[in-house]
């Protein structure tokens, strides 16, 4: 059996002598290219069961349950090998010296000139040589380059003049004032293109400069595959990945859940309460109505459909072709157009659709929009008509889903890949808690604190301490690598990355606009990665000052350099969670396995929290019904048993009052039992209290993971059925 810390490379081909895992990516663009490695090393050792992520990272996770699905199927069975050469194959060069990568952002031929302007600033080098290359690149549109030359022509006939005339002050008074004016005219000349061209091509673009389905022309690489866009790149990397052919039936959610060597297909597709095989989730954000939506289950609040031509335009024709032969059925309320489908259903989504509405990263790709009922209007016919609703980056709303395939009790680890810009850090802290009973430890602070990643623009992770090529093979002990990675173990913790942008060099307005945006779209996610029995399941990789984001145009050492570090993390994090692994492969030692611990917190966590609830419920009973006495309303017996003399939605069924009655006393008198153990001994809770006084750093035996975990109803993003209602357990006697 291979384990974590082996230099093979071969992958395992049976997936029942597999550990079983689950995994969640973030998003972050470029910087996706650490995935492949990471997940190529954790495949030696585990199947991937539930696979979830965010734009880049919905990426990531398509490919790896694509190739779960080769694996299993037996289709692939070598499907993982492939995935962890896409790194290089993403950093080979095009006859123009730009790389696939690059090629993939391919745009529009009308909003070509926004990817021209844009690409310079994401460059490296100052200031001054940025506003150059974007100066070089305007001239080539006539519109900017002619006003300019008769500005140029206009003012050096003026020069000629005055030199001609011997007036040397004026001359120089009039070069500096034709400098200046050709500056005006330059700015005036790409506001007004800006304005009356660009922005609204790129408007019509879905506001996007790139809708990921425009191939790249005239682009050539001797002996290499063709270079192709975004989504039939996509599209390409998924069907093989699955062991099928580019231009058959697109790879869906459907043939995910019923993957297996023994399953068979179903008439009508697999059925979306059923167990699944391989549970793919994305993350996509609906900007018409502000709100997360989860894919595939993405039809709520209401049913979405789709123009075919805008499917043409944003995917290849096996996808469209696809969806068209499995559209789902018209809403008999609503307008029927014959340029209009529904959605298939979420069994029948392709898995390269859904990857595509999570990777919609503002002003590069194009928005996709949909169509959805407005069912506060009805046309002559008396019919709902459909409007617009668009949909964009998944991380906009959640760049991080960590909460995805979360238990209260885990019987398999879900792994998290985080990833630090460059002005950002994670170091690891100790706790004090790496005992039962101990109050601290002697070392507040570890080594892992002197890593690069846990200082925030640390010159090693500066792009000039690149290395020019990184070792062969799986990352050994000790390797510098492991500066990028760090990992809390046990009972440590990894603080949530504290955002160096006050110490930015110049007047820092960007930094600090950015962290705002930032700010308000992370808090949430930031908020679980300090939770106890969340902590250690993440892995955090640093990045350099050139990865990541929009750097479309990273070199082959960039990109081998985070593939590096996505091998590292993806060792690391399956050594920590595995109890056959004998050596941790960042250090050498002796591996600690960590899963126990982590089901042990997590229970703890979940018991302290549903004890809290039951108390505010009880509370809250007597609190209501109290309340409803003085109003003369109702209680809530008399609401449970029909005697309500108000009129109540959603009544409680004949049948079911008993239960009902029997159900909120027994919940009643369990958090009234568990209240009066507590009362006479203050060691019966799960929710102990964390310190004595003032002094942080003290515990008493057995206090209670901090910070503390509280549970509350939310709705459900989206219309999962087994979201909707959980499995039930095992009762006496069953099997």
């Amino acid at each position: 059996m291979t384990h974590a810390s082996d230099n093979s490379d071969q992958a395992p081909t049976e997936p029942r002598a597999l550990l079983e895992c689950d995994v969640v990516m973030a998003g972050g663009i470029t910087s996706g290219i650490i995935y492949p490695g990471a997940i190529a090393m954790i495949a030696r050792r585990y199947s991937f069961h539930s696979i979830g992520g965010t734009s880049v990272g919905a990426i990531a996770a398509a490919v790896t349950a694509a190739a779960e699905y080769g694996r299993r199927t037996g289709r692939h069975p070598h499907a993982f090998r492939q995935l962890e050469e896409l790194p290089a194959t993403l950093g080979e060069k095009a006859d123009d010296g730009y790389s696939r990568l690059f090629h993939l952002f391919t745009p529009e031929p009308q909003t070509a000139p926004l990817l021209a302007l844009l690409t310079p600033l994401l460059g490296r080098g100052g200031h001054l040589r940025r506003i150059f290359h974007v100066f070089s690149v305007s001239l080539s549109t006539w519109q900017v380059a002619m006003p300019l030359a008769l500005a140029g022509g206009t003012g050096l006939a003026a020069l000629i003049v005055l030199a001609a005339d011997g007036y040397p002050f004026l001359f120089l008074v009039g070069l500096i004032a034709t400098m200046a004016f050709m500056l005006v005219v330059w700015l005036a000349m790409l506001a007004i293109m800006a304005a009356y061209r660009w922005l609204p091509a790129w408007r019509r673009n879905g506001y996007g400069i790139c809708t990921g389905n425009f191939a790249p022309h005239d682009v050539t690489g001797a002996g290499k595959p063709p270079f192709q866009a975004l989504t039939p790149w996509l599209n390409h990397v998924v069907q093989a990945a699955a062991g099928r052919d580019d231009n058959g039936p697109p790879l869906t959610f459907g043939d995910l859940w019923n993957a297996g060597p023994d399953s068979t297909a179903v008439a009508d597709g697999p059925s979306p309460s059923e167990p699944r095989s391989i549970d793919l989730a994305m993350i996509a954000s609906d900007i018409s109505r502000h709100r997360m939506v989860q894919l595939p289950f993405i039809e709520t609040p209401s049913p979405l459909y789709v123009e075919i031509e805008m499917l043409r335009r944003y995917f290849p024709p096996s996808i469209v072709n696809g969806m068209v032969e499995r559209a789902g059925s018209y809403d008999e309320r609503v307008e029927v157009r014959a340029d209009v489908i529904r959605l298939p259903r979420p069994q029948d989504l392709p898995v390269v659709f859904g990857a595509r509405l999570s990777l919609s990263f503002p002003v590069l790709l194009s928005a996709v929009p949909l169509l959805t009922p407005d069912f506060s209007k009805k046309d002559a016919a008396g019919r709902i008509p459909l409007r617009p609703v668009w949909f964009s980056d998944g991380g906009l709303t959640s760049n991080f889903p960590i909460h995805f395939f979360d238990s209260p009790i885990p019987s398999r680890p879900t792994f998290c890949f985080n990833l630090i810009p460059f002005d950002a850090e994670a170091p690891i802290v100790d706790t004090g808690e790496t005992g039962a009973d101990q109050e601290g430890t002697s070392e507040w602070v570890l080594p892992e604190t002197r890593k690069p990643i846990a200082q925030p623009r640390d010159p090693a992770r500066m792009a000039a301490s690149r290395p020019k090529a990184p070792p062969s093979g799986d990352p050994r002990p000790g390797e510098a690598v492991w500066g990028f990675v760090s990992m809390a173990k046990g009972n440590w913790v990894s603080p949530v990355p504290f955002t160096a942008f006050d110490t930015a060099p110049g007047a820092g307005i960007l930094p600090f606009f950015q962290t705002l945006l930032n700010t308000a779209r992370f808090w949430s996610d930031n908020q679980m990665l300090i939770a106890p029995g969340v902590r250690d399941r993440v892995v955090n990789i640093a990045l350099r000052d050139d990865e990541g984001g929009l750097n479309l145009d990273m070199s082959s050492d960039t990109i081998a350099d985070l593939h590096r570090r996505g091998q590292a993390a993806g060792l690391l994090i399956s050594a920590r969670f595995d109890p056959e692994a004998r050596q941790d492969p960042e250090t050498g030692a002796a591996n600690e396995e960590i899963f126990a611990n982590h089901r042990w917190v997590r229970y703890r966590n979940f018991m302290a929290a549903f004890e809290d609830l039951s108390r505010r419920f009880a509370r809250a009973r007597r609190l209501s019904d109290r309340a409803a006495a003085h109003r003369g309303e109702s209680l809530l017996d008399d609401m449970i048993a029909g005697r309500a003399k108000e009129k109540l939605g959603y009544p409680a069924p004949r049948s079911a009052q008993d239960f009902y009655r029997a159900a909120t006393d027994d919940l009643e008198q369990l958090a009234l039992k568990m209240a009066a153990a507590t009362q006479a001994d203050s060691n019966a809770t799960f929710d102990r209290p964390r310190a004595f006084g003032t002094d942080q750093r003290r515990r008493p035996p057995g206090a209670a993971p901090r910070p503390k975990m509280r549970l509350r109803l939310r709705p459900l993003v989206n219309n999962d059925p087994r979201e909707e209602t959980a499995d039930p357990p095992d009762l006496p006697g069953q099997a």
